[in-house]
C-alpha cells in the first residue's frame, strides 16, 4: 500500500492499474482468464488476495462502513431508505472522487473485507434474474461451451463492483455499482431540494431517479453530458424537478417510460440550442421544461389515438 494519498484523498485502487486489471479480464470470452476470476468468487480472501496482487492500493481516508442490514437481494437493488444512509454516511466524499470507477470498486471490496458483503458471488446477481450469484457462476462454470455466459457474469462482477467505463463509458461508474448508484442518485435529489420553495418533495423527486435502471440511466446521459445544455448543475436540476412535477399532475403520462424520456431530453437540447439556459434562474428554466414535457406528453397521446 503507498502513502501518497493527499490529505483530502480517500482509499482507492490504483486507477491505471485496475482498468488494466478488468481489461485483462475481458481480453478473450470464456477464456481461461475469465474462468479463474469466477472461481474466486467462492472466497472472499481469494477473491481480494487476487485483486490485491495485480493492483496496488492508494493510501487514504477509508470510509464508514454501511451499518444497515445487507442482503443479496438489497445489495443488487438498495431500497430508498438504505441509498439515503449511503449518501448520509458519505456526503464528504467529493464528486471528483466519486465519479471514480477505482474509488468505488475499493469501497466495495472493503465491504466484502469487513463482511457486510459475506460472498463476493454478490457481485455476479444480475438484476433482472431471481437466480443468486452463486448460481448464475456456477451455472457459467459449469458450462464449457457457452462462453457468452462466463463473458456476462464477469462483466457482471466489474460493473457492481465500481463501473465497467471499457463497455459503458463514463455513464458506468453512476449506473452500474451499487453504493456508487445509491450516493448519485441521493446527491442529485440533495441538491435539487436546496434549490428553494419552488422544488417537488423528496418522495417525487425520488420517484423519477428511481422509476428504473435505464430511466437512470437516460438521465444518467443527461448529467455526464459535457455539451453546453446539459453541462449545467441548475439545468439538469431543474429538468429533474419538472419530470417530478409533471409526475404528479400526469399519473399516466407516457414520460415515465424511459424511451418517452429520451425524446424529451432530445427535444430539450433542440430547444436549448437557440438560447443559453445557464444564465436563466432554476424557475425559468422549470418553466421551459415544464411546457416541453406537456408538449411531448400531448403528441405520444395524440399519435397513441390515431
Amino acid at each position: 500500500m503507498t502513502g501518497d494519498a493527499t490529505r483530502a484523498g480517500y482509499r482507492e485502487l490504483d486507477e491505471d492499474r485496475y482498468l488494466r486489471f478488468q481489461r485483462m479480464r475481458l481480453k478473450v470470452k470464456g477464456g481461461e482468464r475469465q474462468r479463474a476470476f469466477l472461481a474466486l468468487l467462492s472466497s472472499s480472501e481469494e477473491f481480494l488476495n487476487a485483486i490485491e496482487v495485480e493492483v496496488e492500493v492508494r493510501d487514504g481516508q477509508l470510509l464508514p462502513g454501511f451499518d444497515g442490514p445487507l442482503t443479496e437481494a438489497s445489495f443488487k437493488e438498495p431500497t430508498e431508505d438504505q441509498e439515503a444512509r449511503m449518501y448520509g454516511l458519505w456526503r464528504s466524499v467529493p464528486p471528483r472522487t466519486a465519479c471514480r470507477v477505482s474509488f468505488w470498486a475499493s469501497v466495495t471490496l472493503e465491504h466484502i473485507r469487513s463482511g457486510t458483503i459475506p460472498h463476493p458471488a454478490w457481485l455476479a446477481a444480475n438484476g433482472g434474474s431471481a437466480e443468486t450469484g452463486e448460481e448464475r457462476v456456477d451455472r457459467a462454470l459449469y458450462s464449457r461451451t457457452d462462453d457468452k455466459a462466463i463473458d456476462d457474469c464477469v462483466r457482471t462482477v466489474f460493473r457492481r463492483m465500481g463501473g465497467l467505463p471499457a463497455a459503458r463509458g463514463n455513464r458506468s461508474v453512476f449506473v452500474n455499482p451499487t453504493f456508487g448508484r445509491g450516493w448519485w442518485r441521493e446527491r442529485i435529489v440533495a441538491g435539487i431540494s436546496g434549490q428553494g420553495d419552488a422544488v417537488e418533495k423528496r418522495p417525487a423527486l425520488m420517484k423519477v431517479v428511481r422509476r428504473s435502471q435505464q430511466y437512470w440511466e437516460n438521465l444518467v446521459t443527461m448529467i455526464v453530458s459535457r455539451s453546453s445544455v446539459f453541462g449545467s448543475g441548475s439545468v439538469q436540476a431543474a429538468f429533474i424537478n419538472s419530470l417530478a412535477k409533471h409526475f404528479r399532475q400526469h399519473r399516466d403520462s407516457p414520460l415515465q417510460s424511459a424511451k418517452t424520456l429520451k425524446t424529451a431530453l432530445r427535444r430539450f437540447s433542440n430547444l436549448a440550442a437557440s438560447r443559453e439556459l445557464g444564465v436563466l434562474s432554476f424557475q425559468e428554466i422549470g418553466t421551459l421544461a415544464d411546457g416541453l414535457l406537456d408538449d411531448v406528453r400531448r403528441l405520444h397521446e395524440d399519435s397513441s389515438e390515431i
